[in-house]
């Protein structure tokens, strides 16, 4: 837009819609300013107005300065749209986009008199229009991560598109449900026409047209094998779910859908099995409960684990009041208790049994004498682990032998007077051996309960519990699963809850149900051992564990079926840990393989390292090739090579990280390369200390920093001799116009002054690190008094600086040997930078101190401050602080001031907090005589 100068400029300016601003094209001076454009600035009018423009907007000046420019030398306007800018408004710096023209005003000759300032703020719709698309990007995201999430579900997942319910997507589940079936692009019920007058049917256009989920579980279909088929009864479970695009309109429905004939069909044989193993139960049952005999068994706490009912109608109690009892407990007397007590103690130490004679009152019949045997129990290890018995009644027949005994007596009395008694006594004899016999029977018997009994021998292990393993026991035959309160705790179970074997193998995470299910159907009907390690969902707490269970079969001796045990033990942490380190090796290795690192060990004591092919490869050597350590440092350049010895003996001597930047010629090819080496000092005691590390080619980005360091010295060495001269041209202009009344000219000169001191010291700073990298800087030492130094610099820069206060504290004469110019070089940098990066009219303090080994001179401001992660960086060469990216420079005093330093055998270092300033800090040796030559 072109403008020309005439009467009603001002008004159209000051009654703008938008913001205006009208500069003198020759002096750049702000003539006219209107509200909208002083709301835009966010800058008080007297700020603006009558000003040179790039003062009142320096933070804009680096980027716009030549557009404006270029706008009075053309006579074209500039146009910048939606620029992002930072501003200093009311005060604070502050990121904005705006929409701005520079637009020539011309005179009637066409001459570019004024330059007009359009400016429109778009910041808030510019933040709504990123704000508008990063949603659409994210539900964009979201929606290609929900599609992989399918394509990658164990359950079949398909997502149905539009009123026609079309097939978008199917993953690999679902169509494994359907072979032979062609289904995206097709309509659902056309692909099935098996669910056309269905429930499934009614519930996806419910779904699709009001958007209500539906959900249905165990659905009988039948569904043919392949399109057009015989139909086959299978069980799906289903749930549906109406997909929504960006607008929050329904535009499909998402299926997610799993047969589940398999698990109806493994309930039902489930069911078989259960019904099949109470019969069974039953008729153990009946076989125990109906024999006279007493059957029981003891833990080794001789407390009762098992009674048979004669047992628990001669005590007169009950299963629940008797079982976990002790003899006292279950009414026996003291003497008694104690005698059983004794008995399963010898058997517990010496694996015999026991039989005895013993006389107690039987509940409803008064006190009777049993003949009983006590049996060890033993586990797979031989060792005793309960004790069975059997009891029989034997009251009657003691009286017997008790008569017969008396009736032998007398017999024997009157023997020579009753031979006739000879008969009877062979009567008696018959009896006897009739008595034998039945003894015999009640031997084979009891072996026989004995044998019933070791059916219960795994059973009765859960009495032997480990501090943190979870113990069990299975049926082959009926799935019986008997368990301690340690496994149900593992599963997720409370102590009193009732575990089965199909509740435990339910909370067994689906992915490893089926193996872990296979596992132990393979090692009963092959008599194997089980060992099996899965992870598990806890029934009440959803806590994920890892567990290994481990079990043993053990055939019964009938060959009827088989007995299970084992235990389980929690192994999550050590589960998780293996993972865990696996992870750290795979991204360690990646990461060595990414960076193209070689990895390197040096053994303290044998003096030998150990190295990866690629270390080989960059010192020039085969990759087989052994590679000692002394041949390694030969092909070290010898510029470098005492610096890495040295860097290697201070490793191993305190600890200290190495890290050193060396060039080497290889060994086989003659090639220079470029290393970084970086390693850690690592003490072991058994097999000898050494030094770990990688290290990595640097060659392109040396060769990269030689030629860049090259170009700028070139450079600066070009630009110094035009620059003097221009100076000098200035510095004759200034004296010429000190008499005159051209304000602006002698301002202009001024700042152009500036400029060029500004610019020689940078071309100065460019030189000195040339000089510096290609070792040609000289260090002049001299004996001065750095108090002296300090207060030269200060007053120098305090007839520069006018806009802080500039202290220089006390200093007592301190002598010490160094180059004067470049140690004042660097006392003047640090007080650039502390007028640089602190606010006008705020202290900066100068200070010298000394500890009698060394002084040590500090700059402090009260400037913007340092964060800590920028402190590591903040002298290496062209390292600029983010935050004050808008303040000019490029980053090489502070560098130039470390190196100096350093070759100096001094210390440089910076203490600071954001927002509360700096302390820059530098150490040189002190001279300990002060005393002069003054002759």
């Amino acid at each position: 837009m072109l403008l020309t100068d005439g009467e009603d400029l001002y008004n159209i300016v000051l009654n703008a819609p938008i913001g205006i601003c009208i500069l003198n094209a020759d002096t750049l001076v702000a003539e006219i300013v209107n509200g909208k454009f002083l709301e835009v600035a966010g800058k008080p009018y007297d700020a603006i107005f009558g000003k040179f423009y790039w003062d009142a907007f320096a933070e804009a000046r680096t980027h716009y300065e030549s557009a404006l420019a270029g706008v009075i030398l053309s006579g074209e306007p500039y146009y910048a749209n939606e620029v992002e800018l930072m501003l200093i408004r009311h005060g604070e710096e502050e990121i904005v986009f705006v929409t701005f023209v520079y637009a020539p005003i011309k005179d009637k000759l066409g001459q570019v008199i004024k330059v007009a300032v359009w400016v429109l703020e778009n910041t808030k719709q510019v933040a709504e229009k990123k704000e508008q698309e990063a949603e659409k990007l994210t539900f964009k995201k979201e929606r290609d991560r929900l599609e992989r999430y399918f394509m990658q579900a164990p359950v079949g997942i398909c997502i149905l598109q539009g009123p026609e319910l079309i097939y978008e997507l199917t993953n690999t589940a679902y169509d494994h449900m359907l072979l032979d079936r062609k289904l995206l692009g097709r309509p659902i019920f056309e692909a099935l026409p098996e669910l056309v007058d269905s429930p499934i049917q009614q519930m996806l256009l419910k779904t699709y047209y009001d958007g209500t989920p539906c959900e249905m579980n165990e659905v009988l279909i039948p569904v043919s094998a392949f399109e057009g088929g015989p139909t086959k009864d299978r069980y799906f479970s289903f749930s549906f779910q109406a997909r929504r695009d960006e607008n929050d309109v329904i535009d499909g429905v998402v299926n997610i859908v799993f047969e589940v004939t398999g698990l109806i069909q493994i309930q039902q044989e489930l069911l078989d099995a259960r019904e099949y193993s109470e019969q069974q139960k039953r008729v153990y049952e009946t076989i125990t409960s109906n024999t006279p005999d007493l059957m029981y068994v003891f833990d080794l706490n001789c407390r009762f684990t098992y009674a048979n009912s004669a047992l628990l109608s001669m005590w007169g109690k009950t299963w629940e009041n008797a079982i976990g009892k002790s003899l006292l407990e279950n009414g026996y007397e003291p003497w008694h208790a104690e005698m059983h007590e004794r008995e399963i103690a010898t058997i517990t130490k010496t694996r015999q049994s026991i039989r005895g004679e013993v006389s107690f009152p039987h509940a409803s019949l008064g006190r009777r004498i049993y003949d009983y045997i006590l049996i060890p129990v033993l586990n797979q290890d031989g060792e005793v682990e309960a004790v069975a018995g059997t009891t029989r009644d034997i009251t009657e027949r003691k009286v017997w032998e008790d008569t017969l005994a008396q009736s032998a007596e007398k017999l024997q009395a009157i023997n020579e007077e009753l031979e006739a008694s000879n008969e009877e006594q062979a009567a008696s004899n018959e009896e006897l051996n009739a008595i034998n016999e039945e003894l015999e029977q009640l031997n084979k018997e009891l072996l026989e309960a004995k044998q019933k009994i070791e059916e219960g021998e795994v059973a009765l292990r859960l009495a032997v519990s480990a501090a943190n393993f979870g113990t069990w026991f299975l049926h082959s035959v009926t799935r019986e699963f008997i368990t301690d309160t340690r496994l149900k705790q593992l599963f997720g179970y409370f102590p009193e809850e009732h575990l089965s074997f199909e509740n435990a193998l339910a909370q067994v995470r689906e992915d490893y149900r089926d193996y872990v299910s296979a596992k132990l159907e393979y090692a009963i009907y092959h008599n194997g051992n089980y060992d099996v390690t899965f992870p598990v969902i806890g029934y009440h707490d959803q806590e994920l564990r890892w567990l290994r269970c481990i079990g043993n079969l053990k055939a019964d001796t009938s060959g009827t079926f088989s007995t299970f045990t084992g235990v389980v033990m929690d192994i999550t942490e050590q589960h998780l840990a293996a993972n865990n380190v696996e992870q750290a090796e795979e991204g360690l290795r990646l990461a060595i393989e990414s960076g193209e690192l070689a990895i390197w060990y040096l053994d303290q004591k044998l003096g030998t390292i150990i190295a990866s092919p690629r270390f080989n490869e960059m010192f020039g050597l085969r990759s087989d090739e052994n590679v000692p350590f002394d041949a390694v440092i030969a092909q070290i350049l010898p510029e470098y090579r005492q610096m890495v010895e040295d860097a290697v003996a201070a490793t191993f001597a305190t600890g200290a990280n190495f890290n050193v930047e060396y060039a080497v010629t290889g060994f086989h090819d003659g090639k220079l390369r470029w290393v970084r080496s970086v390693g850690k000092y690592v003490q072991n005691t058994k097999n000898g200390n050494y030094i770990a590390g990688v290290m990595a080619d640097i060659t392109e980005q040396k060769t990269d920093d030689i030629r860049k360091s090259d170009f700028i010295g070139m450079v600066s060495h070009e630009l110094k001799t035009p620059l003097t001269s221009l100076n000098a041209y200035l510095q004759l202009l200034q004296q010429k116009l000190k008499s005159s009344n051209e304000k602006f000219a002698i301002n202009a000169l001024d700042q152009s002054v500036k400029q060029v001191r500004k610019m020689t010291t940078m071309i100065n700073g460019f030189l000195n690190i040339s000089r510096l990298e290609s070792g040609k800087i000289h260090i002049d030492l001299q004996h001065f008094d750095i108090a002296e130094l300090a207060a030269e610099t200060v007053a120098e820069t305090k007839l520069m600086v006018t806009t802080h206060n500039i202290i220089l504290k006390p200093i007592a004469p301190t002598f010490v040997n160094a180059d004067r110019d470049k140690i004042g070089q660097v006392i003047n940098n640090l007080i650039s930078n502390a007028v640089k990066y602190s606010k006008p009219d705020t202290l900066i303090e100068v200070s010298c101190i000394t500890d009698g080994q060394e002084m040590c001179v500090s700059v402090t401001d009260e400037g913007i401050g340092i964060r800590a992660e920028d402190i590591n960086q903040l002298f290496e060469r062209y390292y600029r602080v983010e935050s004050t990216k808008y303040i000019s420079g490029f980053g090489i005093g502070l560098y130039l001031c470390a190196e100096i330093i350093k070759r100096h055998e001094g210390r440089i270092w910076v203490e600071s907090e954001p927002e509360k300033g700096s302390t820059f800090y530098f150490s040189l040796p002190i001279v300990k005589s002060t005393t002069l030559d003054t002759d």
